[in-house]
């Protein structure tokens, strides 16, 4: 009952940390789940055969996963497989070099303390596998995309059915002497044990490969923000060389008592002055991504006001915040553009958020040219069909990573609300209209 109780716990702790929970009291849940269909196995015997059991089990273990925790689909998939087929795969290191002992001891067959042995020792490696799963992928899992998830199912079923074959021949045999058995379980055990290491070759690869993504993804945003940087330091030159000549126009106007030119001219300078200044949120990767949208938006005509402040990078990734904060003004430029080409107005977009000692706000709210339909916090198309767009699944995997709660709104406008759990932290701030 304890062995159960901890085996489950620790399966549990794997998959919260790598997917995240979607409720209350999850492992509650997790334990009944698994306790029913342990159970159920036991007394329909649902699977006979030892493939079928595993067939069974990771099946079972899935349909739960996909209603206790975040995550897509083929990421639940590979967790669930992977979480199974390790044990299955230890167990044909343990099992041979346990068997070959047995029987140098005299033992002519399996005992219940052999077989104990080897799925206890098979159990423990699971363990060791997952902290070293969740050790290397757990920073990194926002970048686990479903083909890495496909990659490494294929390699984990093929490792497991080629050491499930290979230990069924093993135990079809009859008629071993303690040295041939010895010289049998050894490489075969070695084998397995090269599938245990392969495991782990393939995860620390893949880590390997999403750190040189991510590192090649913040020098592309470093660079967007040098060239920026570059524009509005060009454009302060230009405008500091001539504030003088500025000077003098407007004192030469005022003094001939033209007012009203010189609240023009004025209100040309602001202009040029509006062109060159930039939004500071706090984060130089964000400051690099919106400005330019900020541009392209207000070349367009949109009216476009931002007050954005943006937690600090050891809160949340500077990839995510570039992701969360891209793809929802992408969405609502998008929106904004649809309209123009409707022939209607160019509309508008705000964005806001607001930094709590817990949770950090984010929402972006945009004129529509015609209604939208939600239904369950999910956009309908024309025909009813549920809808997801790339830019706003990303946006939900961002939310999901990190915990937080999305909410969309829609009517006469349309709105998209983030909430994220954060640390206590101060960030600065700054407004643009």
């Amino acid at each position: 009952m304890i062995w159960g109780l901890l085996d489950t716990f620790l399966r549990y702790r794997f998959f919260n940390k790598m997917l995240g929970n979607k409720y209350h009291c999850t492992f509650v849940w997790y334990y009944l789940g698994t306790l029913l269909y342990g159970h159920l196995n036991v007394l329909l015997v649902l699977a006979g055969t030892p493939w079928g059991n595993l067939v069974y089990l990771c099946g079972c273990s899935f349909m739960l996963n996909m209603l206790l925790f975040h995550g897509s689909i083929l990421k639940k998939a590979f967790f669930t497989i992977w979480i199974y087929c390790v044990p299955e795969t230890a167990y044909g290191i343990y099992f041979p070099l346990f068997y070959s002992l047995a029987v140098s001891r005299g033992q002519t067959g399996y005992s219940d303390t052999m077989l104990q042995m080897v799925e206890i020792a098979a159990c423990l490696t699971l363990y060791i596998m997952m902290e070293v799963l969740s050790g290397n992928l757990h920073v990194l899992r926002q970048d686990f995309e479903d083909r890495d998830a496909v990659y490494l199912i294929c390699i984990i079923v093929f490792i497991c059915a080629a050491v499930d074959m290979m230990l069924n021949l093993f135990t079809g045999i009859s008629g071993w002497t303690p040295k041939s058995l010895l010289m049998t379980a050894i490489p075969l055990s070695l084998t397995a044990l090269g599938g245990e290491i392969l495991y782990i070759y393939c995860i620390i690869m893949l880590k390997r490969r999403l750190t040189e993504q991510l590192a090649k993804q913040q020098y592309q945003m470093l660079g967007r923000h040098l060239e920026v940087s570059k524009e509005q330091y060009c454009q302060l030159i230009k405008i500091r060389h001539d504030i003088k000549n500025h000077g003098l126009c407007l004192a030469q106007l005022l003094a001939n008592g033209k007012s009203e030119e010189a609240a023009h001219y004025l209100q040309q300078m602001n202009l040029r002055l509006e062109e060159a200044d930039s939004i500071q949120t706090g984060s130089v990767f964000a400051d690099a991504l919106l400005n330019p949208k900020y541009h392209y938006a207000k070349n367009l005509g949109i009216d476009l006001t931002i007050r954005l402040s943006v937690p600090d990078e050891a809160t949340i990734l500077p990839v995510d915040l570039c992701c969360l904060l891209s793809n929802a003004l992408d969405n609502a430029v998008e929106a904004c553009q649809r309209g123009i080409e409707a022939g209607n107005p160019p509309g508008w977009i705000r964005i806001v958020s607001h930094m709590n000692p817990n949770y950090w706000v984010f929402e972006i709210s945009n004129s529509v040219h015609s209604p939208v339909n939600l239904n369950g916090g999910k956009l309908k198309s024309s025909k009813g069909t549920a809808i997801c767009g790339v830019g706003l699944q990303n946006i939900k995997a961002v939310v999901e990573r990190y915990g937080g709660v999305l909410d969309l709104q829609g009517d006469t406008q349309f709105t998209l609300s983030v909430m994220l759990p954060l640390a206590p932290k101060k960030n600065p701030s700054a407004s643009k209209e």
